[in-house]
């Protein structure tokens, strides 16, 4: 017992001795420079060290280790621990099973040649110290709480990462092969969390890692993306297997991404999505392959000034390092449910193509919420969107497409009757829009258009719009807030129109406009205008042509607030049959107030002329009218009348002023005169057959030669206290009554004229003795009307008495 405690106490005292020896004299002088030494000469590197001892339980302890290049730190650390083989050192081989480094600071650079500077380190040599040689071999190296720096400067702009919180175990396989597992932490904001397992095959720097990477920001690595290297924002998780052999990187990869962004010049997509890549990086071309499939699961596009942004973007989609192609994505457009069709066939040159269709049910809410557009009250029909976006050369966003409309109807607003099986065909790009062959039904009439708008920053439209019986072209400037109409012609059947002014299209509701104009309105053209509207437009028989120069300023969606000025001419037109030869006339509207201050009218070589006004201030309108007609050769109008063939002429000459309000004939007044002279009035209706009823032969055949009368129109009836009607023989006076429905009422008193009794002392007809005397014989009675008159004659039997006496006497 006593034999086990000496040896111990020796063995103790031994080891007490060596650990003073080589902790006091031994390592401090001779080991320590050794180690500088070989760390110098395998690293190329300066390298200082604080202190060098022995620890039973460590090994040997390194203090302040410091490897520099100049005044770059490689490595340092405050402590770094070995253990070493004793007996290998007396065969001069330095073998370290294991280096344990705590906390040190790395600087990891990759040279523009490729290679890593921490390979002078790794790298087992033979080192020759002093007069002998040692090999040196570390086996493991073991690094907790390190912090490194990383370097390329191999890309084309160099790129510095921070890695902290890093736990790497590197060992030291046959032949010569590095084994490693790493934990570590990339200082980011948010920070990134690394691990990863592999090995590096040191000569023929090929490497083979496992690894997965959390809440990476992508924007980091940007450099190594190629053409994406402008493109990645946002964070992603990543693993994958990758394999590094002859300056290419091949790679397996799974990633998702949380808010990840593309982003090109305002263009901006931000995805979250789950994909699965392969992976090639030539590590000398920096070029990238990349081939993969994806699951969008939320995405958002903004930037599209012209249409807005795209939100709720999911669906599948495959890509290259060059493209990204995706088939019917759903998506939201101004709140609008969409399938889309997407893609990018270049980054380099990218150029985002999207193809939709949606139905266009959506188009009367899509125009009043997002372009204050309230003219469209429904729409339906299907519609179909091809885009195409890219930057121009001056790196703004261009955009292109084409929009396609098929079988639509729509509903606009003031308009009864809704557009119909419309088919459009729209381009458009960010110089302006073109439409062709548009088709529409409206009124069951087929409407074709063609047009368009050019330059958007000072836009100007120019369309044609024709159908069976009306065709129209119009150039429009946009610019502003008015809509500026240089010139708008067409025509209506064989009516022309020239239409010039501006718009103001602030308030749709509203619509104000000021234009100038001139139209050539062939009159019998009105029976096709308004024959739905005014079917009596039949019975007026319009004919020749009017022109008229307009002025027009107001609200376009409420006339009676306008203002309307119109000046009309005409060399011929006519009306219930009637010519004119001639016609001005000068109308005024505004406030509520229609005037028409001049008419003239040539009229069978006489002049009607006159004025009138119509007011809509009050609740029935108020109108009143006067004319003046002199002149007018009643031989000629009658050729273009139902009297044709009677012989009928004379004269015309009269007045009337009238008044009245809206539609009811009671509140119809007026008061006039009217003569005719130089006439052969016998034929007509009124009077023809009046000469048989005064029984003689010599009579009946009166020829009535004037007329004339002074009356009122009231309560729906025409009076007059003498109609005055004259002959060669005979004179007819007294009232007469005639009702707006034609009918008749009358008693007109007949007198013979003096001037035609035959000479005294003759035997003439009995019936001519018992009258020859001159003064009222009877009268008339009217009834009937006018195209039917019956006559009902009553002899004035004292007059006839006086007179047969009279002879008597005489006798």
């Amino acid at each position: 017992m006593k034999k086990v405690v000496l040896i111990i106490a020796i063995l103790l005292f031994f080891i007490f001795g060596a650990s003073l020896y080589l902790n006091q004299i031994f390592l401090p002088k001779k080991i320590k420079a050794l180690v500088i030494s070989v760390l110098a000469q395998q690293t190329g590197k300066q390298v200082s060290l604080d202190s060098l001892e022995f620890n039973i339980f460590k090994g040997l302890v390194l203090r302040d280790l410091v490897i520099s290049d100049g005044q770059n730190i490689i490595l340092s650390t405050k402590q770094a621990t070995c253990a070493i083989f004793i007996w290998p050192i007396f065969k001069k081989q330095i073998i370290i099973p294991s280096l344990n480094l705590t906390a040190p600071y790395i600087f990891l650079e990759r040279r523009p040649d490729k290679s890593f500077n921490l390979q002078d380190l790794l790298v087992p040599a033979r080192l020759k110290l002093g007069k002998t040689g040692f090999n040196v071999a570390v086996f493991k190296l073991n690094l907790a709480n390190a912090n490194l720096v990383f370097q390329d400067n191999t890309a084309a702009v160099r790129l510095r990462k921070e890695f902290k919180n890093m736990q790497l175990i590197l060992q030291l396989g046959l032949p010569v092969k590095l084994k490693f597992k790493l934990a570590a932490q990339m200082v980011t904001q948010p920070p990134a969390f690394i691990n990863a397992t592999g090995e590096y095959k040191i000569l023929s720097q090929e490497w083979t890692v496992n690894f997965s990477l959390q809440d990476l920001a992508a924007e980091e690595f940007s450099v190594y993306c190629g053409g994406l290297s402008n493109l990645l924002y946002g964070l992603i998780d990543l693993e994958g297997q990758l394999e590094i052999k002859d300056m290419m990187l091949q790679a397996s990869l799974s990633c998702s991404s949380e808010d990840l962004m593309l982003s090109w010049e305002g263009l901006k997509t931000k995805i979250n999505y789950r994909l699965q890549s392969e992976v090639g990086y030539n590590l000398e071309t920096r070029k990238i392959q990349l081939n993969g499939q994806g699951d969008i699961l939320c995405g958002d596009i903004s930037g599209l000034k012209r249409i807005g942004q795209i939100n709720n973007l999911n669906g599948k989609f495959i890509f290259t390092q060059d493209s990204l192609i995706a088939d019917s994505l759903k998506a939201e457009l101004w709140e609008v449910p969409l399938t889309i069709n997407l893609g990018i066939k270049d980054f380099s040159a990218p150029v985002l193509n999207i193809a939709t269709g949606f139905d266009l049910s959506i188009a009367a809410q899509l125009a009043r919420d997002k372009f204050d557009f309230f003219l469209i009250d429904s729409a339906s029909g299907q519609a179909s969107l091809a885009l195409k976006i890219y930057p121009d050369q001056q790196t703004a966003w261009a955009m292109q497409g084409e929009l396609k409309i098929t079988d639509a109807d729509l509903k606009l607003d003031k308009l009864d009757d809704p557009v119909e099986k419309l088919e459009a065909r729209v381009e458009f790009n960010r110089q302006g829009l073109v439409w062709t062959a548009t088709q529409f039904n409206y009124r069951r009439l087929a409407y074709q258009s063609s047009g368009r708008v050019s330059d958007f920053s000072a836009p100007r439209l120019q369309l044609t719009l024709a159908t069976q019986d009306l065709s129209a072209s119009g150039d429009f400037d946009l610019t502003g807030r008015k809509v500026k109409i240089t010139q708008l012609s067409g025509q209506y059947l064989d009516t022309h129109f020239l239409i010039n002014g501006e718009i103001d299209p602030t308030d749709w509701t509203i619509l104000r406009a000021d234009l100038t104009g001139r139209i050539d309105l062939k009159l019998d053209n009105l029976n096709q205008l308004l024959e739905k509207t005014y079917p009596q437009i039949k019975n007026v028989s319009p004919g020749g042509q009017w022109e008229a120069q307009l002025k027009f300023n107001g609200p376009l969606m409420n006339l009676k607030s306008c203002y309307l000025q119109a000046k009309v001419s005409s060399s011929g037109f006519s009306l219930y049959g009637l010519k004119a030869s001639g016609l001005i006339l000068d109308f005024l509207y505004e406030q509520n107030l229609a005037k028409i201050p001049v008419i003239y009218i040539s009229f069978y070589d006489g002049v009607v002329q006159g004025s009138g006004a119509l007011n809509l201030n009050t609740a029935v309108p108020v109108y009143q009218l006067r004319l003046n007609g002199s002149g007018i050769d009643l031989a000629k109008l009658k050729n273009d009348t139902v009297s044709q063939d009677k012989n009928i002429s004379g004269i015309f000459l009269g007045e009337i002023k009238l008044n009245g309000a809206g539609n009811d004939l009671s509140k119809l007044h007026a008061s006039g005169s009217f003569a005719v002279k130089q006439g052969r009035l016998g034929e007509l209706n009124l009077l023809q057959g009046l000469g048989r009823l005064l029984l003689t032969k010599d009579l009946a055949n009166i020829e009535f030669t004037g007329c004339s009368c002074v009356f009122l129109l009231k309560d729906k009836f025409i009076y007059t206290d003498k109609l005055q009607l004259t002959s060669p023989l005979v004179d007819l006076s007294g009232p007469v009554r005639v009702g707006l429905d034609s009918s008749l009422e009358g008693a007109l008193d007949v007198e013979i004229l003096n001037q035609v009794l035959p000479a005294e002392g003759t035997y003439k007809d009995v019936t001519t003795a018992l009258i020859g005397q001159g003064g009222k014989i009877g009268v008339i009675k009217l009834s009937g009307s006018l195209g039917q008159p019956k006559y009902t004659f009553k002899t004035a039997v004292g007059s006839i008495v006086h007179g047969l006496a009279e002879i008597l006497l005489k006798k």
